[in-house]
């Protein structure tokens, strides 16, 4: 494909019935989002993903953000390109065995941006969506577009057609009440069930004597909608940088790989919890 990829050709009213037929074997559905950008959703998507795996779940990981497609570089396959199968549909990349699809590994020149409008972005996730070959999944994890404007709302809307739940990703600041009020608000409009929230960058412990500082300040929100507070961990700057967010977490034992290790049976907990299907 060239770096301007191809125009959808579908009309939105025909893709509930195609995204039916290429989700079919997919079990449950999780949308990972977050207020605003830079809050580290992205790492939290591939993290879920890795975690599930490591579980013995199938798992497949949708990049859904255009602009800031950042899923190939956290897991070292930004020089890959998907493949196709005889009837034209779209093989995700492998890594380990957990099916990737991003809009950056369908372009030729990664360096150029999209700059296309919002419905042109609507329809061209849900169009590589419906035309990907997903193969039975017990988890398809999205990591949609910060906010909760045209492209995040459409993609979660027809993602409905599967048994689906979310997760918010946040940093602590003082606006943090406030973005979860409009998230959850967000998600109530689309019944959307919500799992909980990811904080990232929650502490700093220090190696010499433990002891944990809050940094970035406080969060205030209910810590039952709490999910795992994640630390500030030098390594995960390289690790990201690297590509090997995979192996740090399958390999590493240290505060940080144990909780991210964890993170997809505290989300499968809930999902029970929610009598959703596991």
């Amino acid at each position: 494909m060239t770096s301007s990829y191809r125009l959808p050709s579908q009309p939105f009213e025909d893709f509930t019935k195609s995204l039916i037929d290429s989700l079919r074997n997919i079990k449950n559905v999780i949308v990972v989002l977050s207020g605003k950008g830079g809050v580290g959703k992205s790492f939290i998507a591939a993290s879920l993903a890795i975690s599930f795996k490591l579980m013995g779940r199938d798992v497949a990981v949708l990049d859904a953000d255009f602009h800031g497609p950042s899923i190939p570089w956290i897991l070292g396959i930004e020089d890959r390109y998907p493949g196709v199968t005889i009837d034209g549909k779209i093989v995700p990349v492998d890594v380990e065995g957990i099916s990737v699809i991003s809009i950056e590994l369908m372009l030729d020149d990664r360096k150029n941006p999209i700059i296309w409008r919002g419905p042109m972005k609507s329809k061209a996730i849900l169009e590589l969506i419906s035309k990907t070959f997903w193969g039975s999944k017990d988890y398809l994890v999205v990591d949609l577009p910060p906010g909760t404007g045209d492209e995040p709302l459409t993609i979660a809307q027809y993602l409905r057609v599967k048994p689906i739940a979310s997760i918010l990703v946040l940093t602590p600041g003082a606006m943090v009440k406030h973005i979860v009020e409009k998230a959850k608000q967000f998600l109530n409009l689309l019944n959307i069930p919500f799992i909980g929230t990811v904080i990232n960058m929650s502490y700093y412990r220090c190696p010499q004597c433990r002891t944990v500082t809050r940094i970035l300040g406080s969060v205030d929100i209910d810590p039952r909608e709490v999910l795992v507070e994640i630390p500030l961990d030098p390594q995960l700057s390289q690790v990201i940088e690297r590509g090997t967010l995979l192996s740090f977490i399958k390999n590493n034992e240290n505060e940080t790989a144990t909780i991210l290790r964890n993170l997809g049976r505290i989300v499968e907990d809930r999902l029970k919890n929610l009598n959703l299907r596991v």
